[in-house]
């Protein structure tokens, strides 16, 4: 089994998914994100200050997408990891790779009761994030901006 399960290198722990749109046109999916920047310590809890931006994948010629959704709960990273080579891209077919850089991104996703690996397969990816921040309630009420 490999060690990459562990790693966080995108730094997206906690941030929370706030949309996911996949383009079988364009080859990407994109998640559009809240991502925590701090903790803010407060009385009898903690909130975040977040910005949003948008974790997007181009060029994919692999995804295992187990998405799903659990009331009362927003789904959130909890692991991701960047792979230049791994089982998952010696999967790929040879044509597939052809005249191609992959890399493999793994995902950890906690949907509160669950915990689902997503694996994708991608020429490009990138992460960028809004300007402005936003403070949010200690209680995860997302829709609640201060």
């Amino acid at each position: 089994m490999e060690d990459y399960r562990s790693k966080d290198d995108l730094n997206l722990y906690d941030a929370v998914i706030e949309e996911i749109l996949i383009s079988h046109r364009e080859r990407s999916i994109s998640f559009q994100i809240l991502k925590p920047i701090s903790r803010l310590d407060r009385h009898g809890g903690f909130t975040y200050r977040v910005k949003k931006g948008m974790l997007k994948f181009e060029n994919v010629i692999y995804a295992n997408i187990p998405y799903s959704f659990e009331w009362d709960e927003w789904s959130e990273f909890y692991r991701s990891a960047v792979l230049d080579s791994s089982k998952v891209i010696d999967r790929i077919p040879t044509g597939a790779k052809k005249n191609k850089t992959l890399k493999h991104i793994y995902l950890g996703i906690d949907y509160g009761r669950d915990y689902k690996e997503l694996d994708i397969v991608c020429s490009n990816y990138s992460l960028s994030l809004h300007e402005q921040e936003y403070i949010l309630h200690d209680d995860f009420d997302w829709l609640y901006e201060e």
